[in-house]
């Protein structure tokens, strides 16, 4: 079984529409295992079970797929997959740039791929979507399980669609920008085989603004350049913003997104009330801070089964070619999975923070950092905990460093 290609989601001109199941937290357990863990009767309980997607439009359909929030679960399961209407098993893509199997680190993917689904599989009314996984390969603890938080159905359609219209207003190509911009959609109309149709603002539901450029992999998939968003039972999170009514303006918290050596493209998805999305035409604008600088540094080392409990503390370096002398403002930016249960997330031994996140759930958070405690070259972040409950887990691609630097 191998994956089908997966896509980076809408691309510019894409005309879709989204079919969420956020019903419940759809647990996966190996159905192989014989572990005798407490926990593997219970979760078997809940394994296994199909889950119903209502589809109600198929017309001038072209291809469709599937984006998945969830949870890699207990590190090295393997053969994690899914099948639609009982048909052939589709393998779940994993993450990128891992020095080793993918398998081998702690994940959160926030729908950061879409898992192509043969159009012909999908049929109007209910479809049924199962997962599945294997046995742990590496890093034993006897039973295979991930989580999905909710996932979401993509049809895509072609020209013929009926469908909203709209264009990123922007003086010119290219154009330079400073902090905080502001961007506005136009609402032109709609289309369908070439013909404009009667259609007023009122009939666009929602404009969500995403950009392309280089920042800290919220998606998870280790990809840092990249149409920038989560998605949290289906809605966009950690994008450009979102414009409920008209005018569909938007204003761009830049506070923490780094210096760009290349232009930042700006797309949105206008959604009408009938639920169909278009993604608009990207617009290039050059990101040029007139006073202030952010720099970005990724972290190196990054362990295997990135995890602690029990007194355990793990280590990365996160190396800095400049002088942290010259900072004004410091930010750490992490994922972690449970990372409620850590006792001390440091940097070069200091203490920055006690815990962050939460409980048994995954949390994307920034943390504000002493320049005084940072050096140049090798910085060493480390996490502790002391719990004998989950381990405290750091997601790939590990934790980065943001400086922000005062423009001469």
């Amino acid at each position: 079984m191998k994956p089908l290609s997966p896509r980076k989601g809408p691309s510019p001109g894409d005309i879709f529409r989204n079919y969420h199941y956020t019903a419940e937290t759809i647990i996966e357990l190996d159905p192989g295992t014989t572990s005798a863990h407490p926990k593997v009767a219970k979760r078997r309980l809940v394994s296994g079970r199909a889950r119903a997607v209502d589809i109600w439009d198929l017309e001038d359909a072209v291809r469709a797929e599937v984006v998945l929030e969830y949870w890699g679960g207990h590190v090295g399961t393997s053969d994690h997959k899914l099948r639609v209407n009982r048909g052939p098993w589709i393998a779940i893509p994993q993450i990128e740039g891992t020095p080793t199997d993918p398998l081998r680190y702690m994940r959160n993917l926030m729908g950061s791929s879409a898992i192509p689904i043969p159009l012909e599989q999908i049929s109007l009314g209910l479809n049924s979507f199962e997962f599945s996984c294997g046995p742990q390969v590496f890093h034993g603890l006897t039973w295979g399980i991930f989580k999905i938080y909710a996932f979401t159905v993509r049809i895509y359609y072609n020209d013929s669609k009926a469908r909203p219209d709209g264009r990123i207003m922007l003086e010119q190509e290219n154009q330079a920008i400073a902090d905080h911009p502001t961007f506005e959609v136009a609402v032109t109309g709609a289309t369908a085989n070439d013909a404009k149709l009667e259609f007023t603002s009122s009939d666009v539901a929602r404009v969500d603004f995403i950009g392309r450029y280089t920042d800290f992999n919220w998606e998870g998939d280790g990809v840092f350049n990249q149409w920038h968003y989560q998605l949290e039972q289906g809605q966009p999170k950690h994008h450009i913003g979102t414009a409920l009514q008209h005018p569909f303006r938007v204003r761009w918290d830049t506070e923490w997104i780094p210096d760009q050596d290349t232009p930042v493209s700006i797309a949105a998805f206008v959604t009408d009330t009938h639920g169909i999305t278009y993604m608009t035409k990207a617009v290039d604008v050059s990101l040029q801070r007139q006073q202030r600088s952010i720099k970005m540094y990724s972290a190196q080392n990054i362990p295997e089964y990135f995890a602690v409990r029990i007194g355990n503390r793990m280590t990365c370096d996160i190396d800095l070619p400049v002088d942290p002398a010259q900072t004004t403002a410091a930010r750490l930016f992490l994922s972690t999975w449970a990372g409620g249960h850590a006792d001390s997330i440091s940097l070069n031994d200091r203490q920055i923070v006690e815990r962050i996140g939460r409980n048994d759930f995954y949390s994307y958070d920034s943390i504000a950092v002493d320049p005084k405690i940072l050096r140049r070259g090798a910085n060493r972040f480390s996490i502790l905990s002391h719990t004998v409950h989950h381990s405290a887990e750091i997601n790939w691609p590990g934790p980065v460093l943001m400086l922000a630097f005062r423009k001469q």
